[in-house]
């Protein structure tokens, strides 16, 4: 008989920074997002991708399934449970608030509007009277710890900031705002593929 090897292993952790992006295209099934060799969207392939830009303190996934469990009279624990409902969100608050693209992108009930005439020019994002949300993609991407060319993806293949849009303004602090970017499920994808993927470029390091 044997010990069993414990797995100490530094290059299987993540540590930031990572980017998002907003509007990046949905992978067919069984593929992946495609990046350029810096890790940034190809452009090619993710024409309409938008950099979230900096945020205040880094940006949050998480993964949290509802499970119902099942029992009997004759039994003192669960024989049986099942995911009854499952929720992917990405959070965090990003700072360039003064980013019209990205305001229209983030708040589901606002129209951005240009003008660009040199004398009278303005931007702007006119808000109420929108009942449908428009879905897009996100990614949060970041680099391998070893530091090589190779990165990691987290994607929301369809999804909206559940946050709304608030921030603060002080002469004490930079302008932040909250987001909080809600899975939805495409139904078209097959089951256990319908709401987010997590991959990573390289050999297999589990």
């Amino acid at each position: 008989m044997a010990g069993t090897a414990k797995t100490y292993t530094s290059s299987q952790i993540i540590l930031g920074p990572a980017d998002v992006w907003l509007s990046v295209a949905v992978p067919s099934a069984a593929s992946r997002m495609t990046l350029f060799s810096d890790g940034t969207p190809d452009a090619a392939a993710n024409p309409s991708a938008v950099h979230l830009g900096m945020t205040a303190a880094g940006t949050t996934f998480e993964y949290k399934p509802e499970i119902q469990d099942f029992g009997s009279d004759e039994l003192t624990a669960p024989h049986l449970s099942r995911i009854i409902s499952e929720s992917a969100t990405l959070k965090g608050e990003f700072l360039q608030v003064f980013n019209w693209s990205l305001l229209a992108k983030m708040t589901v009930g606002g129209t951005k509007n240009v003008n660009t005439d040199t004398a009278t020019g303005y931007e702007e994002l006119t808000i109420g009277g929108i009942s449908a949300i428009t879905p897009y993609s996100v990614a949060l991407i970041g680099q391998d710890i070893s530091g090589s060319s190779q990165y990691w993806v987290l994607q929301l293949y369809a999804t909206y900031n559940k946050a709304g849009f608030n921030f603060t303004v002080t002469r004490k602090d930079q302008s932040k705002a909250a987001f909080e970017f809600m899975g939805l499920a495409i139904t078209s994808r097959a089951s256990g593929d319908q709401i987010a993927n997590f991959w990573h470029q390289g050999a297999a390091n589990s």
